[in-house]
């Protein structure tokens, strides 16, 4: 059905003020981040230090794809995506966790394994460069300066998003889990992992400073490329969940269901299905019972209907097809299922 333009103005999405900035403050700070550990390991040989730079590496790549994939998401199609190209930034997570993050945690991980073994059959190479190695603790520090900012960042964020759709403050991993934002998910993915890497090359490199054997600066360098593979298997899950077809959460499900069935005309609310196309975009079908079995009055009470959850839900924007019909009992088992 059709909408007004003071209907639109009225339930247009509030950008939030730090939308997109995320990503964009993660980016820039791993660019700096990747230069100062590329450096720093080709001049200590640290193998924790070159895990960390194919790390930071990966991220960029991870920040570049996550902006192609939001400016893809948005361009306009022909007709052969009937639904928009939204689901492209689903596409671009899930192209970060199954290439890149699991790509740059086997090559780190293959790499302190070599180190390993040439330690393990050479004693003499056993004997670190506490110098060098002093050198690249340093940069391990600084490093984790700067992630902990693009942390922060992503906190602010996440929490200004749930401010933006009224939702109840939530701890940070049950945000994560909740979140249809995979950009944000992925970042918050990417911060979290890069801040818990660099502890396990800091302790690496810090033990084999005091202790003068190079072996744990490898073992460093394997803790973080298993860390990132580990990582690939979360995001992977997370954004390919995004990618086939979220529903809605049950607050969202709640705020829906009261404004179709208050709205007047609407004798009750038969079925009901929701997927996320992306972080704000959502389609909505609803089949409901009206008071007249009449075409006409019909129109009405769909029109009455989209108006209703548009404006219940104004930092959504809505895809509603509405279908009256009769009840079945077969409706009551769709909507305890939440179908």
């Amino acid at each position: 059905m059709g909408e007004s333009a003071e209907t639109v103005t009225k339930t247009a999405i509030r950008e939030p003020e730090h939308k997109g900035a995320a990503v964009k403050a993660a980016l820039a700070a791993n660019i700096g981040v990747a230069v100062c550990k590329v450096a720093a390991a080709i001049f200590t040989g640290s193998s924790a230090m070159l895990s960390e730079s194919v790390h930071s590496a990966a991220d960029c790549s991870n920040e570049i794809v996550l902006i192609i994939g939001e400016k893809a998401s948005h361009h306009k199609t022909d007709g052969d995506h009937p639904f928009g190209l939204y689901r492209a930034k689903y596409l671009a997570s899930f192209v970060v966790a199954t290439l890149l993050f699991f790509v740059g945690g086997f090559y780190s991980t293959s790499e302190a394994v070599k180190k390993m073994q040439l330690v393990l059959a050479d004693p003499a190479a056993h004997t670190a460069n506490r110098f060098e190695l002093a050198v690249a603790l340093a940069v391990c520090v600084i490093s984790a300066c700067f992630e902990g900012m693009g942390l922060h960042k992503s906190i602010l964020e996440a929490r200004e998003r749930m401010d933006r759709i009224g939702m109840k403050r939530i701890g940070f991993l049950r945000f994560w889990r909740r979140t249809k934002s995979a950009e944000l998910a992925s970042v918050i993915m990417e911060d979290t992992l890069a801040l818990i890497g660099l502890a396990f090359a800091g302790v690496g490199i810090g033990v084999a400073i005091i202790t003068g054997d190079e072996l744990w600066d490898a073992v460093g360098g394997l803790m973080v490329g298993l860390l990132l593979m580990v990582g690939s298997v979360l995001l992977a899950t997370k954004s390919g969940s995004l990618l086939l077809g979220e529903t809605v959460d049950s607050e969202t499900r709640t705020k829906i269901v009261d404004a179709v069935t208050s709205t007047p005309g609407v004798e009750r609310l038969l079925n009901m299905q929701t997927i996320h196309m992306s972080e704000d975009d959502i389609l909505l079908c609803v089949k409901v019972q009206t008071s007249k079995l009449d075409r006409d009055y019909d129109v009405q009470t769909v029109d009455k209907i989209e108006n209703a959850v548009r404006t219940a839900l104004p930092w959504y924007r809505f895809e509603i097809y509405v279908e009256p019909d009769i009840y079945r009992r077969d409706h009551d088992r769709s909507i305890a299922e939440g179908r």
